[in-house]
């Protein structure tokens, strides 16, 4: 509706702004309860008003706080929306706004066959992993991407500020804050969320995995703010030598994957065991945030309930080979495939078959405790 407004040339600058401010109450992306004030002087707000670009990123709560900031601020200083419009800044927002009404509407998708079915998820998230430094260190190997709908993944970057690159504990809360909004979305994450039956029968472990997740942390309490893995693996910080691996042990789902290494096979090319040893307190973390808000697959159940999101293991080499890489680096590409991959199989109606894969009753008891690559069979 707005949109061909903002795009034609010349149009009166008093037109757009008066058929934006119009729009905006009338569909509600003024918020209410919300201290647009602080926020506008924060740093968030800040970078998305220094650059339009960062707008094409931006979620449906952050664009709902961002047109409320424009439009509360145009009434205590005259001029203000009118120079946000000859920035682009309102049509980037315009823009934004429009891509995400396409992505909602698009949930409704048409199967092959000819029948209509609403897709799981409104929200698609990837992100690909890094357990090097510290939980505070601005990793350029650290990548999220998300899409919305039927849109596109687009990468989103850090909102703070203070960090050129995600950190671990930015991304962790970066989660809990999306995941707590009224968008049902499914994250995949690339490293493992568990670890092999012979880990569990060496240390006298239950088969349950959040009592997995509480071992693990106090035993590798790799969030602490300062810590690197290897101050854990070299016996500098917690008391990782009583819950110690073999490089030589593997989940079920590592060894269906063909190429998975191990969750114990550090130092080699392609290794994923030092960013499992990094993620695995931040899942924990999530958890005692979230509650029941969210589902670990197939941990909480092969099975989602309509509605809740769900966090899920990913292999982006599953995928990223298959896809077209563009100008991404590889760290970049691997988060994108993960959140493109989950977006085609819920709009294609497939996601529930890779949800309740075609495997044993045995192999499912198995995956219940060191858990399944989301897309394996």
């Amino acid at each position: 509706m707005l949109l061909p407004v903002f795009r034609t040339s010349g149009v009166d600058p008093d037109t757009a702004i008066n058929a934006l401010n119009d729009v905006a109450y009338r569909w509600g992306w003024v918020l209410t309860d919300f201290d647009w004030s602080q926020w506008a002087h924060g740093p968030e707000c800040q970078m998305l008003v220094n650059d339009p670009a960062n707008v094409a990123s931006a979620d449906t709560l952050t664009l709902a706080r961002l047109l409320t900031a424009h439009l509360r601020q145009d009434r205590f200083c005259e001029g203000h929306l009118l120079g946000a419009f000859e920035g682009g800044h309102l049509t980037a927002i315009v823009r934004r706004a429009a891509e995400l009404l396409a992505a909602r509407d698009g949930s409704l998708v048409r199967k092959p066959r000819g029948e209509t079915s609403r897709a799981l998820f409104a929200r698609y998230i990837g992100i690909d992993y890094s357990g090097a430094q510290t939980p505070t260190s601005s990793l350029p190997g650290l990548r999220v991407y998300m899409a919305e709908g039927s849109a596109a993944p687009v990468e989103v970057r850090p909102s703070q500020g203070l960090k050129k690159h995600w950190t671990r504990r930015g991304v962790a809360e970066w989660l809990v804050a999306r995941l707590s909004e009224n968008e049902p979305a499914i994250v995949g994450i690339d490293h493992g969320f568990s670890f092999p039956m012979k880990y569990f029968e060496r240390h006298g472990l239950r088969r349950d995995w959040h009592a997995f997740l509480d071992d693990f942390h106090d035993h590798w309490p790799t969030d602490d703010d300062n810590t690197y893995v290897d101050f854990v693996r070299d016996g500098n910080v917690g008391r990782g030598a009583e819950r110690m691996g073999d490089r030589r042990w593997r989940r079920l789902t590592e060894v269906r994957a063909g190429g998975a290494k191990s969750v114990f096979h550090f130092d080699v090319q392609g290794s994923v065991a030092k960013s499992t040893h990094a993620g695995l307190p931040w899942l924990r973390y999530i958890r005692e945030r979230l509650g029941g808000r969210i589902q670990f697959w197939p941990f909480d159940g092969w099975t989602p309930t309509l509605g809740r999101s769900v966090i899920a293991e990913a292999y982006p080499s599953l995928w990223s080979r298959s896809l077209p890489r563009a100008d991404r680096t590889q760290d970049q590409h691997d988060a994108w495939s993960v959140a493109e991959w989950l977006r085609r199989a819920d709009v294609d109606g497939g996601l529930t078959e890779f949800l309740n894969p075609d495997i044993s009753p045995e192999d499912r008891a198995t995956a219940a405790v060191e858990g399944w690559i989301l897309g394996l069979g």
